[in-house]
Formats: C-alpha cells, sequence, structure tokens
C-alpha cells in the first residue's frame, strides 16, 4: 500500500501526544534558541546510547540499547495529518522550527508536503537534526535554512557501513547549509572524528563536539575532557543546554 504523504508518523510525548513543543534548541549551531520542535517517530539506525530510544526501539526487535528497555510501538507514535500539524506549528506562534527524530530523513516526503503547506503561510527557518545517511531530495532541500548532522561513530555500536554513507556525507560535506556534530568521549572517538572530517574536507568551524550524556550528570562528568579536545583541535562545543535546564523527558 502507498505511504500517504499527507501525514507524518510523529513520536508522542508522556501523555501519548504527538511530540510538538515550544522550547528552547539545546545543541548545535542555534544553542539557546527558541524554537518549535517536531519530533518525527522512525529510524534507520540503532544506536547504543541514543537518547530518544522511544523513538525506534520497538519490542521483539534484536537492537541493544544501554537503558534496556523496550517500548510498543504502538503506543509510541501518532499519525499526524499536515493541515493539523500545519495548525499546530502556528499556534506556537514561533517561527524557528526544528524537525528532528529518530530520523527525519527517513519521512522526506510527507515532510516536503508539509514544509509546502506551512511556508505557504509565512516564512520559517527550519533546521533538520540528521544522522546524515539519507541524501535530501532537491525539492526538500528548497525548505531548509540549515541541516545539523550527526554521524555515528564506533561507540554507536552500529556497523560502518550503515552509519556512514558516503553519498550522503559527501552531499553533506558540500551543502553550505550543513554542520556537524560527534558524540564524543574516548581517544578513539577523536581519531575518527579527525579521520571523517579529513575524509570529507570538513572546516573546523563547521564542527561541534558533543559530550555522550543522558542525563545533566553524565553531561558534567564528560563536559571537561570534550572542552579540552576542541580547544586542542579547534572545534567548536556543543552543549545539551536542554539536560541542565530540564533534564531528560520528553517534550523539552
Amino acid at each position: 500500500m502507498a505511504k500517504d504523504i499527507n501525514v507524518i508518523t510523529l513520536s508522542n510525548n508522556d501523555e501519548k501526544a504527538p511530540e510538538v513543543f515550544y522550547s528552547i534548541q539545546g545543541e548545535g549551531p542555534h544553542t539557546g534558541r527558541p524554537s518549535t520542535f517536531i519530533r518525527t517517530s522512525g529510524c534507520n539506525l540503532y544506536c547504543y546510547w541514543c537518547d530518544t530510544p522511544y523513538t525506534w526501539n520497538w519490542q521483539a526487535t534484536p537492537y541493544a540499547h544501554e537503558l534496556d528497555r523496550k517500548y510498543v510501538k504502538s503506543e509510541e507514535r501518532s499519525r499526524v495529518a499536515k493541515e493539523a500539524l500545519v495548525n499546530t506549528v502556528e499556534g506556537f506562534g514561533c517561527k524557528n522550527l526544528v524537525l528532528t527524530g529518530g530520523e527525519p530523513l527517513a519521512q522526506m516526503g510527507p515532510l516536503a508536503t508539509f514544509l509546502e503547506a506551512l511556508t505557504a503561510v509565512a516564512d520559517y527557518q527550519v533546521d533538520i537534526e540528521t544522522n546524515a545517511t539519507i541524501v535530501p531530495t532537491e525539492a526538500f532541500d528548497g525548505y531548509v535554512t540549515t541541516y545539523v548532522c550527526s554521524p555515528k561513530l564506533v561507540n554507536s555500536q552500529v556497523p560502518e557501513p550503515l552509519r556512514i554513507k558516503d553519498d550522503a556525507m559527501q552531499w553533506f560535506a558540500r551543502s553550505p547549509k550543513s554542520y556537524f556534530k560527534f558524540v564524543v568521549e574516548t581517544d578513539q572517538d577523536m581519531d575518527e572524528v579527525l579521520s571523517l572530517i579529513d575524509r570529507y574536507r570538513i572546516e573546523a568551524e563547521r564542527v561541534y563536539l558533543m559530550p555522550r550524556a543522558l542525563d545533566a550528570n553524565e553531561l558534567r562528568g564528560n563536559e571537561i575532557e570534550v572542552a579540552k579536545k576542541c580547544l586542542q583541535y579547534g572545534f567548536k562545543y556543543g552543549d545539551r543546554l536542554h539536560l541542565r535546564l530540564y533534564g531528560d523527558g520528553r517534550g523539552v
């Protein structure tokens, strides 16, 4: 059966309603900016330390995660018509929009239809948070202001052929809209980062290093070492401001 491109599958918040919310951007180049967030459900990867496993780690799947919990798929996602989503986003009155996940580009067709309808109403700054494994179409790219790319490393426990797609990495590296943030903890992680930015010729000013953390305590435990790496290599430090402000709940 063909997919309905007028319907987007979103993750649910703790009240089992679609996870669309207004908050402070906690990561990447626009940290601190008030934004409306839309969290899509589903991902093409299965990172061991993912901070949103409820978007993909369903019961009866073989994937491992450090929280050691599986989720009931039918309870964790909602299908939302584009018109309803446009109305919800417009209701927040904020023209900064972040599409996150999961992996938003896995629903590129429905999201393009939604963005077409949304931008017909008003101009929006649209940020896409992506794992950089899927090449955007020309039509979709036309709606996007910024790509915040988070290529996954060995520490994700995802095989390299799945997490590093050469065509996609080349596309994002060439795009002036793209920034790159890497979750790092060890020297091995840094070796991988340096190898990737060399392979794809990514300028240092487009690179953020972010501590691995699922909560504020873990963030505080790792942040100094990551900051030292930023100073050593000339990269930017990528915080997780939302963990400091709100904790690790949904819809924040």
